[in-house]
Order: structure tokens, then sequence, then C-alpha cells
């Protein structure tokens, strides 16, 4: 069974290690191809992004050179992708996948991070929404189910980010429903979500995006699946990858995407 991440960061935004460190981090873990995928500039935040002005061209010109260099060496597939966030305008054309994922709450002129801190989700519910927590929610999933309709991105990125704290009640039936009209409408547009580890691996989650208990709801509706570690350190290119086939299986999936020839396929899942 081929197991390969597409949920990668370098320097090239704000992760720690080279695209090069990552493919080497790949290869030593047993992971069949490793997609690169760095954040997309978001002009109103220059924190974590890459930048059009030094970062994209030179980081799509390394990753290509380094596709190049890993194919010819050892066979080993590497994909040129980028995190495209909601607030980013991007040639999609220049690249082989997208990841579509939300990281801004856009509240008329003010726009607040969704998954930094949790004092900023604090200030976004209480100065915005009167300290309506489920209102954040609905909000931060129409602007998710806005971009998937708007942009069609190739994969849904860590679909349940505001929970990447814990502080939401996943089991309350008002969230509940809130998070499966979210999820089936944006399965109108992109039927791929990521099983996504990274805030795991920061010791942030006990579980991945989106939370298991929705995984069965997913496979219902018609969802697709591929697996993502949104590693910032290379040596956590496969983590939790074990947990993600186990819970894949529970949840009645018999395959995983993988990428290949320019698009994405399914992977039975042994």
């Amino acid at each position: 069974m081929r197991l390969e991440n597409y949920h990668t960061h370098t320097v090239f935004s704000d992760g720690v290690n080279t695209p090069r460190e990552c493919i080497l981090w790949a290869q030593k873990k047993g992971l069949s191809g490793l997609g690169i995928s760095d954040h997309s500039y978001t002009p109103f935040d220059l924190s974590y992004c890459m930048r059009p002005e030094t970062h994209i061209e030179q980081y799509e010109r390394t990753v290509r050179a380094e596709q190049k260099r890993a194919f010819e060496e050892n066979g080993f597939p590497v994909y040129l992708g980028i995190e495209w966030d909601a607030g980013s305008v991007l040639e999609r054309e220049r690249y082989d996948y997208t990841i579509g994922s939300v990281h801004y709450m856009r509240m008329g002129e003010n726009v607040y991070p969704v998954d930094f801190t949790p004092a900023e989700q604090i200030a976004c519910i209480e100065k915005e929404l009167h300290g309506n927590r489920l209102d954040y929610i609905k909000f931060y999933f129409e602007q998710v189910v806005e971009h998937a309709r708007k942009n069609r991105p190739d994969v849904i990125g860590h679909f349940d980010l505001p929970n990447k704290f814990s502080d939401f009640d996943e089991t309350d039936s008002d969230y509940r429903k809130i998070f499966l009209e979210a999820m089936r409408e944006t399965l109108r547009y992109v039927p791929i979500f990521e099983i996504n580890t990274g805030a795991m691996a920061r010791g942030l989650r006990d579980v991945p995006y989106p939370n298991p208990v929705f995984l069965e709801d997913l496979r219902e509706a018609g969802g697709k699946i591929l697996f993502s570690s949104d590693a910032h350190r290379a040596e956590n290119v496969d983590y939790g990858f074990d947990s993600m086939l186990s819970l894949a299986k529970k949840a009645g999936f018999e395959a995983v995407m993988v990428f290949e020839n320019g698009k994405f396929r399914e992977e039975p899942i042994e």
C-alpha cells in the first residue's frame, strides 16, 4: 500500500527544514512519496506565509529541482503543492495540487487568526459575536464552504481547525449539526478531506482533524480521504499514520487517495 504525505511545510513558509531535508526524512521513514505544500501568500499577515517577491518563485524552482533529483536518484516521487488559504489569490496551474484551508475569520474590517492562540479565538468571539461560541463555529464553516465553492481546491485541509485547542465540545448536538451541514455542503465542491495529525504532533490534540467521531459521517456522505501529517518539522512527515489507518478502517473506508499522473486516485487500504 502506498503511504504518502501531501501536507508538508518548509523554510519557505513556517516550517523548520528545507524541502531536501523533508524528502530525505520521508525516504528514511519509508513513505512512498512526499508532497511539499507551503502556505500561500496572505497580504494581511506575513508572519507565516510565502511572499511573492522573495519566496514563491524560489519555492517553486527549488521543489521542482528536488522533484527531479529525487526521482533520478531513487525513483522517489515528490510533488509541488500549496496550502491555499481562503485569503489568497494564486495561479493554481503552477502546482500539482492544492490544499484549501481557512486560517482567518474575516469580520468586516477585522481579520482574526483561527489557530494561532486561544486568546485570539476568544477575542473574536467576544468582540464580534457577543460571546456566542457556536456562531463562531458557524461563521468559520461558512468560510470553508465558500472557499470550496469559489476556488475548488483539490483537498480540504484540517476541516475543523478551530478546535485545535480543544475548546469546543464536538459531542454537543448543536455543534454536530453545524459540522455536518458544512461538511455535506463542502463535499458538493470538493470530495477529498485530509485526515490531519498536525495538532497531535504539537501535543495540542489527542485526535486528528476531522475529529474521528465524524469520519463515518464523512464516508456515508461520499467523502474521500487522504493522510496528512501537516509536518512543520521533517521528522514528522509520517506522524500518526498508523493511527490514521486504524481510524479510517474503523470508519469503514476501504481506500485512501494518492496522487499519481497529475491527479488523485483511490488506493485500497490494506
